[in-house]
């Protein structure tokens, strides 16, 4: 008797921005002085023209956080600098709530901020090959009680018992950095 194999397809959503259905933020700051958050030709763009000035964009995710999931993001950082950072969001309430996975020239950084205050973080050192022009896939997953981030392919953060309430989910630039996300998947 031969067995019966049972295969499960996640259902993935591609987001490429192109119609901005899930509501992403745009907007320049200070007449773009301090920076822009724009979606061109189905790309966003998130770039900080000020030192140490964060800019953030975010979208309520079309994902449940009580289940596992897996989100996706194509991405093209300018350069990795000590002092120019990019990061993913999520977990996203607003500006002041959130966890975020951050990039540095040396580390990648799991940070999570309540009412404004950084109050939990965890870092890895990393030698990145290339520092400009950098394309990369991150990816965020929730494995059962685990989030797990790795960067093409390779995980670099694993963190666990960290409750998870909200489906917000974005990108961030700190210090005269420029971050382009091609598009960005959710499956679940």
């Amino acid at each position: 008797m031969a067995a019966l194999a049972l295969v499960v397809k996640a259902n993935v959503i591609v987001d490429d921005f192109s119609a901005n259905i899930y509501g992403w933020n745009e907007g320049e700051i200070d007449d773009g002085k301090i920076g822009t958050i724009q979606i061109i030709n189905g790309q966003l763009f998130i770039q900080s023209k000020h030192d140490e000035v964060a800019l953030k964009t975010h979208c309520y995710a079309p994902i449940n956080v009580d289940k596992d999931f897996r989100i996706t993001a194509h991405v093209l950082i300018d350069r990795l600098k000590d002092d120019r950072q990019v990061g993913l969001i999520f977990n996203y309430r607003d500006d002041g709530n959130f966890y975020c996975f951050s990039f540095s020239e040396y580390s990648v950084s799991f940070l999570r901020y309540v009412d404004n205050q950084e109050v939990g973080s965890y870092h890895q050192g990393i030698k990145w090959k290339k520092k400009k022009k950098l394309e990369q896939e991150w990816t965020l997953a929730k494995e059962a009680d685990e989030l797990v981030f790795s960067v093409d392919g390779q995980e670099l953060i694993r963190i666990r018992y960290m409750p998870l309430d909200y489906c917000g989910v974005g990108f961030y630039t700190i210090s005269k950095q420029k971050l382009t996300v091609n598009k960005i998947e959710y499956a679940q």
